[in-house]
This record gives structure tokens, C-alpha cells and sequence, in this order.
């Protein structure tokens, strides 16, 4: 009776590794294929982000022309100046990768008997990685370009001198701030990240095998890629869409707004 109870538990022990090897090949192919977007994503919270908060200063200057009260003045977004913002996109790209990396990894740390809520840990762990991540490393990014000479001037981007964040002289609260002010853009970024990722692993028919995972890579960069170049040219109004719905703060918020 022993020998056989110990041969169910030793064959209970096996199995129980067989499942968590697999499992652990499953979350490193997720991992992989959401890195993509993980990336653009991130991107594209930061061309968000410096939209909203340059439009702040022309808002302000703008309360007196409303006459609802809790409406906001009019305002269309642009498209950023492009070679000025690639001078700041690293800090959104190496924040991107740590973000989507770090969630993925937290979100399949136990057991993937609930996907639902493994999404949902996924998109709360990103979103609050990545704003800090971009807290941190913006900064960073502006001391480097500001040390090669290739600092970002008001004729590039308007306004961008006012931001605290963006300030050679940059205090020790910005970064503390901008956490605060970014949570609500960053949960957004997460839901498209999550949405979007789930949509590219569908399309390829799963992670079964190396070659989805190379075809969901793939296919998760396209549609970053496209997602991308849809907000920077403002085709189909997604831009301003997005600026109106998500991040724009209304008028009585305005004069009660940090700039960070």
C-alpha cells in the first residue's frame, strides 16, 4: 500500500512539473509576443501625454471664450514635430520594454487557472510600471540631450519649455508628480495594450508553437506600427478623438493643472 501511494504521489510530483514547465514555455512566448506593443504603446503615451500638457498653456489663455460652465475651450491637436520627439522617444521605448516585461512576468507568476484576471493583472502591473518608468527616464533623456547639445526647443514643439519635466532645472517633486497626473493616460495605454496584444495572439491561432510566437511578433508590430503612424498623421481624427476623450482636462481643472 505504501509503495503505491508513493508511486500516485511521485506520478501527482511529475505531472505537476510537466504542467509548470509548459506553463513557464507559454508565459515566456507571451512574453515575447507582447513586447511589440508593449513598446508602441508606450510610445504612444508619451506623444499623448506631451500633447495634452503643451496644450495646457493655450487652454488657459482660452477660459475666458467659454460660456458653459465644465466645458473646455476648443482646441485641434497637431502632429508633433517628428525628428523632435524620436529625440525623445527613447525614454518611451526603453520604458516600454521594461513595462510590458515586468507585467507579463507578474501577471503569469501563479497558476493560469483564471485568464481573465491574469489580463487584468497584466494591464494594472504595465500601467503602473511604465508611468514610472517614464517619471524616471524622461528626465534622463532630457539631461542627455540637453548635454549633446540636441535639447528640445519651443520652435520644435510648442510650449515644451514650460514643462516642468522637460526643465533643465528639474525638481525633485516632477517626477512624483508626473505618476500622479499620468495614471489615468497610463491605464488607457494598458487596456489598448492588453486589447490590442490579445488580438494579434488570436489572429496567428495561439502560442502553440515558435513559429506563432514569430508570427504574433510580427503581427503585434504591424499593428503598432499602423497604430502609430494613424495617430501622428491624425487620420481618421484618431489624435484628436483620443486628446478629447481620454486625456483632456476640463476648463475648471485647467488653472488647477501642474505642468509636469
Amino acid at each position: 500500500m505504501e509503495r503505491l501511494l508513493e508511486k500516485s504521489l511521485d506520478d501527482q510530483y511529475a505531472l505537476e512539473r510537466e504542467r509548470k514547465a509548459v506553463e513557464d514555455v507559454l508565459n515566456r512566448r507571451l512574453r515575447w509576443a507582447l513586447l511589440p506593443l508593449g513598446i508602441v504603446f508606450a510610445i504612444a503615451a508619451l506623444y499623448l501625454d506631451i500633447s495634452t500638457r503643451i496644450a495646457i498653456p493655450v487652454l488657459v489663455e482660452r477660459l475666458d471664450t467659454v460660456t458653459v460652465v465644465g466645458q473646455r475651450a476648443d482646441y485641434d491637436v497637431f502632429s508633433l514635430n517628428a525628428g523632435a520627439f524620436l529625440r525623445i522617444a527613447p525614454s518611451a521605448v526603453v520604458s516600454g520594454v521594461i513595462a510590458s516585461w515586468i507585467a507579463v512576468w507578474a501577471g503569469t507568476y501563479y497558476r493560469r487557472d483564471f485568464i481573465a484576471p491574469m489580463y487584468v493583472l497584466i494591464g494594472l502591473v504595465y500601467a503602473a510600471v511604465l508611468t514610472a518608468s517614464l517619471a524616471l527616464l524622461i528626465p534622463l533623456n532630457v539631461f542627455a540631450l540637453d548635454l549633446f547639445g540636441m535639447a528640445i526647443t519651443d520652435a520644435e514643439i510648442p510650449h515644451s519649455s514650460e514643462l516642468s519635466l522637460f526643465s533643465r532645472k528639474l525638481s525633485g517633486i516632477a517626477p512624483f508628480s508626473y505618476v500622479v497626473t499620468g495614471m489615468e493616460r497610463a491605464m488607457w495605454t494598458a487596456a489598448g495594450f492588453v486589447v490590442f496584444g490579445l488580438v494579434g495572439v488570436r489572429l496567428v491561432g495561439g502560442l502553440g508553437s515558435s513559429v506563432r510566437v514569430s508570427r504574433a511578433v510580427i503581427v503585434n508590430a504591424i499593428i503598432g506600427i499602423v497604430f502609430i503612424g494613424v495617430l501622428h498623421s491624425g487620420a481618421a481624427g484618431i489624435h484628436q478623438y483620443l486628446f478629447d476623450r481620454f486625456v483632456q482636462p476640463s476648463s475648471e481643472e485647467i488653472l488647477d493643472y501642474d505642468e509636469v
